[in-house]
């Protein structure tokens, strides 16, 4: 029983995206539960149960696990591979002491101590229970004497895998031999540990018991509960809250994730019966925001009544706004959508409000594909030819002179809140001072409008057809709009986050480059 198991680890080294770190300030195994955080009450059950051996493997903010060796006489193992590969990865780090321990997850929160009568036998196994929604989970069959096979992942119920295992030590060097053997064959470093055993079912002897009474595992933040949710929110961000709601952090409640944005992290609230959004910088905001100009701008939309949702903003990116709820989706291909938006725009850039940064569309684009180059040169080879002409473009528009003003510049559908009293222009993040077209380039390239409807777009700010000048110089900084959008996408895809409209940059370059070029250096004005 237990009182042979002397040893465990700790997998603690990958990162959640479903708890959104940088607005928790912290990995997931560093959540507070009920007054305690998870892998402290984790590592005082293992010793409880007479473990005298305890390794956590950490990657992921791996600093902030360092004081475990003092505090807890925890053995710090650190991974270089836990952004790239799969907790079996971290499996293999400490495949020399894996035969004959407990295999725990740091987010895992048992009730009562189940080590103590867990595992130690010659046989390994793994925690399981019933459920009826198993969708997320990886679901077995168990078969008569406990065994498990027929990995699954997907399954709407049934036996799922949960909670710590126990791995004997002919298990271990079976596993290993077998890892040894396919750890470069495709796929293999996506896979999960479980997964892997999953393909060795018949050679891996793995045996299900039921997980414990009161047994968490914490796979989305709304399972901390209320009290738990706000307890791991950052401290700053409460203070914040509560210094401009004039509350106390007890009446926060119903805080729920937000998704919509691509730069940063936010949440919903409640207190004192009013809904309210609060926005955190997320992690790669720094190389993508210019924080003064936002407030400036974000201030004048106030003004403005464009943006009435805001209460305040900060220069260090946390804002707290009133949620506004949409009555429906902007629609770019609504001609009255189109045309109070539009209005909007016009009104923004002849408000007269200035700012210290002003945008070069083509050098930020720049910038953005060398943050990308290290994992995309290829890309940055196939893009010279036309970075090339770009160029040519650059001198083109720049020597028409039109005034800079200042400028939304990340205006598409989803920023624009179809509320009960119009439309409210949201997320002033990217703001700054740029040719006024730009804001209506950003609007037909995002969301990947047609030719004729950007011509549409044009018609309704100037209020009239354009002329050949006036069109010839939109198109111009449609095509480096569209330069910066893809430089923005390929930057965002070497970290690992979504730049959902590459295509549509694409495809605008490809439009506008050679139409605005043409019209230059063909036919003039």
């Amino acid at each position: 029983m237990s009182a042979q198991v002397k040893r465990a680890v700790i997998l603690a080294a990958g990162k959640s995206s479903q708890f959104f770190p940088p607005l928790y300030d912290k990995p997931k195994g560093l959540f507070e539960y009920w007054g305690e955080v998870l892998i402290e009450r984790q590592i005082r059950q293992l010793r409880e149960a007479g473990v005298e051996d305890v390794a956590v493997v950490i990657g992921y903010e791996k600093e902030r696990f360092f004081y475990l060796e003092d505090a807890f006489g925890a053995d710090l193992i650190v991974s270089e591979r836990w952004a790239d590969e799969s907790n079996l990865s971290s499996l293999d780090l400490v495949r020399d002491r894996l035969g004959g321990a407990f295999l725990c997850c740091a987010d895992h929160w048992y009730a009562k101590n189940p080590f103590v009568d867990f595992g130690g036998a010659k046989r390994s196994v793994r925690m399981v229970r019933e459920q009826a929604d198993a969708t997320h989970e990886l679901v077995v069959v168990s078969e008569s004497d406990g065994r498990l096979n027929h990995l699954r992942g997907g399954a709407p119920s049934g036996t799922c895998m949960v909670g710590a295992a126990y791995i004997s030590p002919e298990w271990a060097k079976e596993f290993f031999e077998l890892y040894d053997a396919e750890r470069n064959y495709i796929g293999v470093k996506s896979l999960l540990w479980e997964q892997f055993w999953g393909r060795h079912a018949d050679e891996l002897p793995l045996y299900g018991v039921p997980a414990p009474e009161g047994m968490r595992e914490f796979d989305s933040m709304e399972e901390l509960g209320a009290d738990g949710v706000l307890a791991n929110v950052s401290a700053a961000a409460v203070g914040n809250i509560c210094r401009l709601l004039e509350c106390a952090p007890a009446e926060i409640s119903e805080i729920m994730p937000l998704n919509a944005g691509l730069t940063n992290v936010s949440f919903s609230f409640r207190c004192k019966g009013k809904k309210f959004v609060y926005r955190h910088p997320g992690a790669s905001s720094s190389s993508l925001v210019v924080r003064d100009a936002e407030v400036v701008a974000q201030r004048a939309a106030i003004g403005l009544g464009i943006d009435s949702s805001v209460i305040d903003i900060s220069p260090e990116g946390w804002k707290l706004s009133r949620y506004v709820t949409a009555t429906r989706s902007f629609d770019s291909c609504s001609k009255d959508d189109l045309a109070a938006g539009v209005a909007q725009i016009r009104a923004f850039h002849e408000c007269g409000a200035v700012c210290d940064y002003d945008v070069d569309l083509l050098a930020e684009g720049d910038r953005l594909l060398a943050l990308a180059a290290p994992k995309k040169s290829d890309a940055v080879e196939r893009l010279a030819g036309m970075r090339r002409n770009l160029g040519r473009l650059w001198h083109h528009v720049e020597l028409d002179e039109w005034p800079r003003v200042l400028c939304h510049n990340d205006t598409y559908a989803v920023n624009w809140i179809v509320g009960e009293n119009g439309l409210c222009m949201i997320d002033w993040e990217y703001a700054g001072m740029n040719d006024r077209m730009n804001d209506l380039a950003t609007l037909a390239v995002r969301d990947g409008l047609s030719l004729e409807q950007g011509d549409e777009v044009l018609a309704l700010y100037f209020g009239r057809e354009p002329s050949v000048a006036e069109r010839r110089h939109a198109y111009g900084v449609f095509a480096l709009c569209s330069w910066y959008w893809l430089c923005w996408c390929l930057f965002k895809d070497t970290l690992g986050e979504d730049g959902f409209f590459m295509l549509p940059s694409w495809r605008g370059l490809n439009r506008y480059l050679p139409l605005a070029l043409e019209m230059y250096e063909g036919h003039g004005a």
